[in-house]
């Protein structure tokens, strides 16, 4: 499981509110292949450029994209000159601008889409994330040591309290003007898509597909026990070991936490869907 991750779900419009909500909890944490005993992660690497030498593009199912709105708030930004008026949208969609000290301040759309764009696969970004990392590690209780001298540990409720406040701050963005800045920036979101060289061009398929992978997530019920056989945790069962990073994710952040978040994704997705489309 591994390196820390708390937040994956902000949102950029939804992308900033999906894209963001998805990412928060799904990359706020962004598990490495394995999850990091408790150590103090490093800060975000400062080189800005995307990574974009991504996997095998999964199959999308297409969608229908969103019209720009007929009486656009105010003038688009360049994709290049976006940063400061993108990075203000996402911050508006806390009332008291908790964000703030979440988003990146360069890149901004470029790097959740490409957090979107990994979604879509149920994987996390490792690398220039479009939020900053948390500085606590994952938070574990002994549960019991094996005739093999293996220790067996649970993730406790300290841990899954660690992501409260994201998941509180995802849960508070008001849908509907979460969709208008999606639909204020989609012509920029879908430039910055268009930019990772994928034969699927539509964004709009891709979010609703990372979206889905977020709900795709399944529940565990009981006690979560962890092994660490080098410096990073990992499940002791297999079977959720071997899961994508984000279904990783979402059982980390505990239920109640997953909880909240699929029901706010299930609200934005269908909204998402309502949109008027070209």
């Amino acid at each position: 499981m591994g390196g820390t991750i708390r937040d994956w779900l902000i949102a950029l419009l939804v992308t900033a509110a999906v894209a963001f909500g998805i990412y928060w909890f799904a990359v706020r944490d962004a598990p490495e292949p394995d999850v990091p005993a408790p150590v103090t992660e490093p800060a975000p690497e400062p080189d800005p450029s995307v990574d974009l030498d991504e996997p095998k593009e999964p199959e999308i199912p297409p969608a229908p994209e969103p019209t720009e709105p007929e009486d656009p708030p105010r003038e688009l930004p360049a994709l290049n000159e976006s940063d400061k008026e993108a990075r203000a949208d996402i911050i508006s969609l806390s009332s008291d601008g908790a964000l703030a000290k979440w988003i990146v301040s360069d890149e901004v759309v470029r790097k959740w889409v490409a957090a979107v764009n990994t979604a879509t696969r149920g994987e996390l970004m490792h690398k220039n994330r479009p939020f900053t990392n948390l500085k606590d590690g994952i938070a574990v209780k002994d549960l019991e040591s094996r005739d093999d001298g293996t220790k067996v540990y649970v993730l406790s409720q300290e841990n899954y309290q660690r992501y409260d406040q994201p998941v509180r701050l995802f849960a508070m963005v008001d849908t509907d003007t979460a969709v208008k800045l999606y639909q204020f920036w989609y012509p920029r979101l879908k430039q910055a898509y268009g930019e990772l060289g994928l034969k699927n061009k539509n964004f709009h398929a891709a979010l609703l597909a990372a979206i889905d992978q977020v709900l795709a997530a399944p529940e565990v019920e009981g006690p979560i026990k962890l092994v660490q056989p080098t410096v990073y945790y990992k499940f002791e069962d297999e079977k959720l070991e071997k899961m994508p990073g984000l279904h990783k994710l979402m059982i980390r952040i505990g239920p109640d936490n997953a909880a909240r978040v699929k029901e706010k994704l299930r609200e934005l997705k269908a909204a998402l869907q309502t949109l008027p489309s070209q």
